[in-house]
């Protein structure tokens, strides 16, 4: 999983905003492997960048932000159903919009410390959110905003 990760591979499902692409890829030793990487899902990428700029430029929370959301399901779809301030926290806390691919943020069902996660090296894919916007919605998540 290490190496996967390291090299810019998608494990499980794709986060909200991007769609996995499939693409076969051959190892060291010659075998040919089917691998998944990350690339925008341009409706859905939309949200994300306007869940972003509504955290790190207006401050607002993330029950505010679900809110908004669902207010017009039609220009921001759902991920399922409705949006909830839990599957927002979850988008703005997620590191692999800044194009990175990461690996064990929880240990046995907890967060785990950054320095413990495994990740790739800048641009594995496609960054929907700049590490600037990123780092200011985090400085607002720990100010329980």
């Amino acid at each position: 999983m290490i190496e996967i990760v390291r090299a810019g591979y998608q494990i499980g499902p794709p986060p909200y905003g991007y769609r996995a692409l499939r693409i076969r890829v051959t190892d060291p030793s010659g075998r040919s492997k089917l691998r998944a990487v990350l690339v925008p899902d341009w409706q859905t990428a939309a949200v994300v960048k306007q869940i972003f700029v509504w955290r790190a430029d207006d401050g607002l929370t993330f029950a505010a932000i679900a809110a908004r959301l669902n207010a017009d399901l039609r220009q921001y779809p759902a991920p399922s159903g409705r949006w909830t301030a839990k599957a927002v926290q979850r988008i703005v806390t997620n590191v692999k919009y800044t194009g990175r691919q990461v690996w064990a943020r929880t240990a046995a069902g907890r967060a785990a410390p950054a320095e413990q996660w495994v990740t790739s090296a800048p641009n594995a894919h496609e960054p929907l959110i700049d590490e600037r916007r990123f780092e200011l919605a985090q400085l607002r998540a720990g100010a329980g905003l």
